[in-house]
C-alpha cells in the first residue's frame, strides 16, 4: 500500500516538473530574440525559418527537448489525475475516461509537431532546405490542433471536479476557462498571420497554452498536497489490531 502511494504522490508532482520544462523552454524560445532583425516567423512568412533556426539552433533544440520532456511528465501526472477523478465519478466513469483521451490525442498530436519542428532543425542540404517551410507549418498546425483537443479534456475535467466537487470547485470552473480558450486553438490554422495564426498568434498560440500550464501548476498543487495527506491521515488511524494469539496451538 506504501508503495502504491509513493507513486501516486510522484505523478501528482510531475505536474510541477512538467511546468518546470515548459517554463525552461520559454526562457529558451525568447533567449532567441523572436521579435528581432530576423523574428520568429508565423505561417505568412515561415519561408524565413531556415533563417531563423540557422541562427538559433542550439536554443530551438533546447526549446523542443524541454517541451517534449514536459508533455511527457503532463503524461505520467495525468495518471493520478484520472485515478482521483473516476474514483469521484464512480461506476461511470464517463467524464474521466473523455477527459483521458483528450489529454492522450492532444499531446500526442503535439509530439508529432514537435518532431516536425526537430526535422527542420536538421535540414543540411539545400533541397532539405526547401521543405523547411512546409514542414515548419505543418509543425504550427499540429500544435493548434492538439491545443484544441485539449478542449475535451479540459470540458471533462471541469465537469467532473464541478459534479463531484474533488479538488475544488474553482479548480473546474478554471479548467472549463481553460477549454473555452482552447477551443480557439481549431481556428487558427484559417490565419496566416495576426492574434489567431497557430505559430506566433496570441490566441492561436499563447493565451491556450499560458493556461494549460497555470492550470497544469495549480492542479499538480491541489494532487500533490491531497496525496500527501493520505499517509498521515491513515496514520493517525493507529495500527490494525490483531486477533489474540493463542500458544501451543494443536498441542
Amino acid at each position: 500500500m506504501a508503495e502504491r502511494r509513493d507513486w501516486d504522490q510522484m505523478g501528482a508532482a510531475s505536474g510541477l516538473l512538467a511546468t518546470v520544462m515548459f517554463v525552461i523552454a520559454f526562457i529558451m524560445f525568447m533567449s532567441t530574440d523572436p521579435t528581432g532583425d530576423t523574428s520568429y516567423p508565423s505561417i505568412e512568412n515561415a519561408q524565413t525559418v531556415n533563417d531563423f533556426f540557422a541562427q538559433n539552433p542550439n536554443q530551438t533544440r533546447l526549446q523542443v527537448l524541454f517541451t517534449t520532456l514536459g508533455i511527457a511528465l503532463f503524461l505520467w501526472f495525468l495518471g493520478s489525475l484520472w485515478r482521483v477523478l473516476r474514483e469521484a465519478e464512480g461506476e461511470s466513469a464517463r467524464g474521466s475516461v473523455i477527459a483521458l483521451v483528450g489529454a492522450v490525442t492532444g499531446s500526442m498530436l503535439m509530439l508529432v509537431s514537435l518532431a516536425l519542428t526537430y526535422s527542420v532543425l536538421l535540414t543540411t542540404s539545400p533541397a532539405q532546405a526547401s521543405t523547411a517551410p512546409a514542414l515548419f507549418t505543418c509543425s504550427a498546425v499540429l500544435f493548434a490542433l492538439g491545443g484544441g483537443v485539449l478542449s475535451l479534456f479540459f470540458f471533462a475535467v471541469g465537469k467532473v471536479i464541478l459534479h463531484t466537487g474533488v479538488m475544488g470547485r474553482w479548480l473546474g470552473w478554471l479548467a472549463l476557462l481553460t477549454a473555452v480558450l482552447s477551443v480557439l486553438a481549431f481556428t487558427s490554422p484559417f490565419w496566416l498571420s495576426g492574434v489567431l495564426n497557430p505559430a506566433t498568434g496570441a490566441l492561436g498560440l499563447w493565451t491556450w497554452w499560458t493556461a494549460f500550464v497555470v492550470w497544469l501548476l495549480l492542479a499538480s498543487l491541489v494532487l500533490t498536497f491531497r496525496e500527501y495527506r493520505r499517509p498521515a491521515a491513515s496514520s493517525k488511524s493507529g495500527p490494525v489490531p490483531t486477533g489474540p494469539t493463542t500458544e501451543g496451538a494443536g498441542a
